[in-house]
């Protein structure tokens, strides 16, 4: 018989062999996932038995990952903003930057209680989903390029009951989209083209169209804030994640003839992960 402490280690152990970064983490939401206990269950009761079924559970979920597929690809599902949500190789896997980007781009809000949302380039549709917990009377419209991205994004809206508050369009970013707005948020493809081969085994099994942001990286990010004062209200506010060495650049694309000056926002490592914008 093995402890959860035991095998978390014997887990975190080969993770760390094979080159994985935060395997200690791996080994325990792997754990958490076969008990379907969390992770602080997982800390707190390390000495507790496991069953020989949810050892050998373990055990293949942990050769997938040293395979090289990411956990949340493996188990289908990952946390995000207190949440789980479904996500499958179709989608980006959300990450914690992503949730400080919704926590700081509230603060940034002009408009302080948005009616109406537009989130660009949902994905999974964590940010949309979480934006309409957090503004119960706001309006969310929830778009994407990938139809097969905006099908995990409907389900999961469903599995959270707030798919009657938000609207699902396939969309090349604005080409679809109608209305005006508060609050437009992204989280668009950034990395430059020629960098994509050069990211983890990980990272590269997830969707292409969800990574590539052209030549110099900006190239998404530039069409939205030369679109988006078309389709925000004034006062309305723009909130992106960016690649970490992309501020400088980033905020040059805004034109003063639109946008009050923008600011910068610096992730939990203190790199300026984040631009918001008032539009004039």
């Amino acid at each position: 018989m093995i402890t959860i402490r035991q095998l978390v280690e014997e887990g975190t152990k080969q993770l760390k062999a094979a080159n994985i970064d935060e395997a200690q983490t791996h080994g325990e939401l792997i754990a958490a996932f076969v008990l379907n206990k969390s992770r602080t269950y997982i800390t707190a009761f390390g000495g507790n038995i496991v069953f020989e079924k949810d050892e050998r559970l373990f055990r293949q979920i942990l050769e997938e990952k040293l395979k090289g597929r990411p956990l949340a690809h493996i188990i289908g599902t990952t946390e995000f903003y207190g949440r789980i949500f479904n996500v499958s190789p179709t989608v980006l896997i959300p990450r914690p930057e992503t949730e400080e980007l919704i926590e700081q781009a509230v603060k940034h809000l002009t408009i302080k209680q948005p009616q109406n949302i537009l989130d660009l380039c949902t994905g999974s549709g964590c940010v949309a989903i979480t934006l309409a917990f957090l503004f119960h009377s706001a309006a969310v419209v929830s778009a994407d390029i990938s139809k097969e991205a905006l099908a995990v994004a409907l389900k999961n809206a469903q599995n959270l009951n707030v798919a009657k508050r938000i609207n699902f369009v396939q969309s090349d970013l604005f080409e679809k989209i109608e209305n005006r707005f508060d609050f437009i948020v992204s989280n668009p493809p950034y990395i430059p083209s020629e960098v994509i081969a050069t990211l983890s085994p990980e990272v590269r099994r997830e969707p292409k169209l969800a990574l590539d942001g052209g030549a110099t990286g900006l190239e998404v990010i530039e069409r939205i804030v030369k679109d988006a004062p078309k389709y925000l209200n004034p006062r309305g506010t723009l909130a992106l994640e960016i690649g970490y060495d992309q501020a400088a650049k980033a905020v040059k694309l805004f034109k003063p003839r639109n946008w009050h000056k923008p600011v910068i926002g610096k992730d939990i490592s203190g790199v300026e992960r984040f631009v918001f914008a008032q539009r004039k």
